[in-house]
């Protein structure tokens, strides 16, 4: 497989969810109450938006401005429905390397791109500059939740556990306000719309990508991978 194939394969993945990760909307529901604004004139940040649904959702909510920020194909579609929905005054995205940008918010947004900086513990110290006092992260990622085999290991390379994960927030200056993880059954919707966006594509080539998608799921990173959803606060 060629790097253009690999790469329109996951833009086709990419482009057949709502938010590229194990979220559900129930869970999306719940973050929004716990990220309710603490002040007055917050602003929300999003590094590594994706198609930006979820900082879009959260400004929709609370009735603030935000940034998304993102060098993939989704600001495209992020701008396209913050447009459709009127909500491009209050909503902004950026096309641009996200370990680039500097200037902090009150909300920020980190899910699944720990890897801007290298990994958790470097997203977190990064992220911990970016976070204005008396503001919130959120922040998630994956960690290990079971013993992986060594394919697994070689996938994800060295996550750390759960208790690890919330530790390395401690360590960065964070106090961790809630802690959750994805449920298995958020997994699976995950990782079928997610291979649903290749079978799109129609060819052979394609459904034998799907195909080891899901063979790699099913029979190795399913309920040994999880993902962790963390609301930190700047000790």
């Amino acid at each position: 497989m060629t790097d253009q194939d690999a790469k329109t394969y996951l833009a086709a993945a990419a482009a057949n969810l709502t938010y590229n990760a194990p979220l559900s909307e129930g869970r999306v529901t719940d973050l929004i109450r716990r990220l309710v604004p603490t002040g007055a004139d917050w602003r929300a940040l999003d590094l590594g938006c994706g198609n930006g649904e979820l900082l879009l959702r959260l400004c929709e909510a609370h009735g603030i401005a935000g940034h998304g920020v993102d060098r993939g194909e989704g600001v495209e579609r992020a701008r396209l429905h913050a447009a459709e929905r009127g909500a491009s005054a209050r909503v902004t995205y950026h096309s641009a390397d996200a370990a680039t940008w500097d200037r902090p918010a009150d909300l920020v947004v980190n899910v699944g791109a720990s890897q801007i900086w290298g990994g958790a513990a470097h997203a977190l110290a990064a992220l911990h500059r970016l976070t204005v006092p008396g503001g919130k992260l959120l922040f998630a990622d994956g960690f290990y939740q079971a013993s992986p085999g060594d394919q697994v290991r070689e996938t994800f390379g060295d996550l750390p556990d759960l208790a690890t994960l919330a530790q390395l927030a401690v360590d960065a200056g964070f106090r961790p306000l809630h802690v959750s993880v994805s449920t298995l059954a958020e997994w699976d919707d995950f990782e079928s719309d997610w291979r649903a966006g290749i079978e799109r594509l129609g060819t052979r080539e394609a459904r034998d990508f799907a195909d080891q998608r899901r063979d790699e799921y099913l029979n190795g990173y399913r309920d040994v991978v999880g993902f962790g959803w963390l609301i930190l606060a700047p000790a």
